[in-house]
């Protein structure tokens, strides 16, 4: 048996940006099975001093930011990783191709079609820009962390964003060095029970808003046709469904309310089984509760079905008041009824 005997990065005179980053990019396999690596050094935007070590993609077309630090406590690469999370949210298809052909003209690797190359990586078919990064991903790769980061990086799990911590440890057996890389957090046998403390920590906190639940009901009046007495989910699945059926797109519809508000599937589904049978589009994990999504819910047009988010809480009525805003045409209007009623009833 031979002991390695443990170094360090500093030691072994291995660089971040040269050494270090080209390591992992070239065992990217060892960091996260099915990454597909975009770019590295990226830094397409305006603060072009600030660059992502390595940007990569996943089977969930799913942008990866990974960051690098050779340092024993890992430095702040946690709040610089959130940083550059955020700044590539909004990245393309388009711009993911260019920039994966620009990473690769600049290492002198050729391809022949990079955005070919993408596509059969993400086994479609033909470009959907409309599941094309819907989140970002972070991992954290340092010889080691420090307690900082670890708290901070638990919080975050905690609060579902989705990042992990990867010590990659050199060690050296006489002339012949070798990488011990290990994820710690999350660590790959507790992942189970941290979702359980994570969904449990999402329900102490809905609990503590429970004192503050809105029971506010709504009179609302679309085309001269009112409906009184409408609770918010309610209201929005009737300004949204009738609006709809006016001939207003989900794409239009989706300017006002947000993207991630809506789901799909690529056919016409007659039933919530149906809808349900297929890949359903745009979440990563599909929870039946939150959609609206009953057999005469579901909203289909051009081939494709839809399912709106009932998942609006105190917003239904600006939302409404918005989308009224918007499609004055329609004559949509919205009045919030007094709570005397209600909390009579439930006083009794």
């Amino acid at each position: 048996m031979i002991k390695l005997l443990h170094t360090t990065f500093s030691a072994e005179g291995i660089d971040e940006a040269r050494h270090l980053q080209k390591i992992v990019i070239n065992s990217i396999e060892t960091i996260e099975k099915e990454l597909f690596v975009i770019s590295s050094e990226f830094g397409d935007w305006e603060d072009s001093r600030r660059r992502i070590d390595i940007l990569c993609l996943d089977k969930n077309a799913n942008l990866v930011v990974v960051e690098l630090k050779r340092t024993e406590d890992g430095g702040h690469m946690e709040l610089q990783a959130i940083r550059y999370a955020a700044m590539v949210a909004t990245m393309t298809f388009e711009k993911a191709v260019r920039a994966y052909q620009y990473y690769k003209e600049k290492n002198h690797i050729p391809v022949d079609n990079p955005e070919e190359a993408i596509l059969s990586f993400l086994e479609w078919d033909e470009v959907n820009e409309e599941a094309f990064a819907n989140d970002v991903r972070i991992i954290l790769v340092s010889a080691d962390f420090s307690k900082e980061i670890t708290t901070s990086v638990l919080w975050l799990i905690e609060r579902d964003i989705d990042i992990k911590c990867i010590r990659i440890r050199p060690q050296r057996d006489g002339n012949h060095l070798y990488f011990d890389i290990q994820q710690l957090i999350p660590l790959p046998e507790a992942i189970d029970y941290q979702v359980k403390l994570r969904e449990k920590a999402v329900e102490q906190r809905q609990s503590r808003r429970e004192g503050s639940r809105d029971y506010s009901k709504f009179d609302v009046t679309i085309n001269g046709k009112t409906e009184l007495s409408r609770n918010k989910r309610q209201t929005m699945y009737l300004v949204i469904s009738e609006y709809f059926k006016s001939g207003i797109s989900p794409m239009e519809l989706m300017k006002l309310t947000r993207r991630k508000k809506w789901i799909w599937v690529d056919r016409v589904c007659n039933t919530k089984q149906e809808f349900e049978a297929e890949q359903v589009m745009n979440v990563n994990t599909y929870d039946s509760s939150r959609w609206f999504n009953e057999d005469d819910e579901l909203l289909v047009v051009d081939g494709k079905t839809y399912a709106f988010s009932n998942q609006q809480g105190k917003k239904a009525y600006d939302l409404a008041s918005k989308i009224f805003s918007e499609y004055p045409h329609l004559s949509g209007e919205i009045k919030k009824r007094a709570l005397i009623n209600y909390t009579s009833k439930l006083l009794c």
